[in-house]
């Protein structure tokens, strides 16, 4: 199904913890679509401390019912997020409606713990992949993972790529052609000033842990993104 731009909400699931980069990851890409509503989703208004800086709480999770997309960000501090009941119910609440639910690194655990995953293998952070087991699922050897209406990834480039594919798939090329050049001007490089997504873009990323059995092409997600207006992802 393709939205229509107009009335769009993507909704970021916030608990303590909460890394800034793992919200970037994500975030950078759906705030070049234009009439698209990001809101950070908590238990509290106001500023949640994590690693890189946090994020912002813009609503309860009391008022944001019916989004559109859902993103579940990793961070530290995943089993105290994975045994927050307000959190855990939100996500339960919202799984059946929203079109996406896309959880990145640790945030994988928490969808786990919602019981939204069953014993289906999901993408996480390896160092991540017993608190998973004790929630029924296990960690896959593919980087990204799409389980119905949901896709766990191991975080940042990942998260970024399941990113621009929930864009594809649900915006269309044309508008995914615009959020690749939007970032792409981004991705050019100062005098002074290098933002922090693009430094831990450059960041080597460690070997793949095996074979894996890719299940989509779409899944397979790169290494690097290159951000030209082309709409492949690959």
């Amino acid at each position: 199904m393709v939205w229509e731009a107009a009335g769009v909400q993507v909704a970021i699931a916030l608990s303590p913890g909460v890394s800034a980069d793992e919200c970037e990851a994500f975030t950078l890409v759906f705030e070049q679509l234009a009439d698209v509503q990001l809101v950070g989703v908590g238990a509290r208004l106001g500023h949640v401390d994590g690693p890189g800086g946090g994020h912002h709480v813009d609503a309860l999770f009391e008022d944001v019912s019916n989004p559109d997309v859902v993103l579940v960000p990793g961070g530290l501090g995943c089993a105290r997020s994975a045994a927050d009941e307000p959190l855990l119910a939100w996500l339960r609440a919202v799984a059946p409606g929203c079109h996406w639910m896309a959880a990145s690194s640790t945030g994988t655990v928490v969808v786990a713990a919602a019981g939204l995953l069953g014993d289906h293998e999901a993408a996480t952070h390896w160092l991540a992949s017993s608190m998973l087991e004790s929630y029924g699922s296990t960690m896959s050897r593919e980087r990204i993972v799409e389980v119905g209406n949901i896709i766990t990834c191991e975080g940042r480039i990942t998260a970024m790529h399941v990113a621009l594919l929930v864009t594809l798939r649900m915006a269309g090329p044309e508008a995914l052609g615009d959020v690749r050049a939007a970032l792409a001007r981004r991705h050019e490089p100062t005098a002074n000033t290098q933002p922090r997504w693009r430094r831990w873009l450059d960041r080597p990323t460690r070997p793949p842990r095996g074979p894996g059995r890719p299940r989509n092409p779409e899944l397979q997600a790169p290494d690097v993104i290159e951000f030209d207006p082309l709409t492949r992802l690959r």
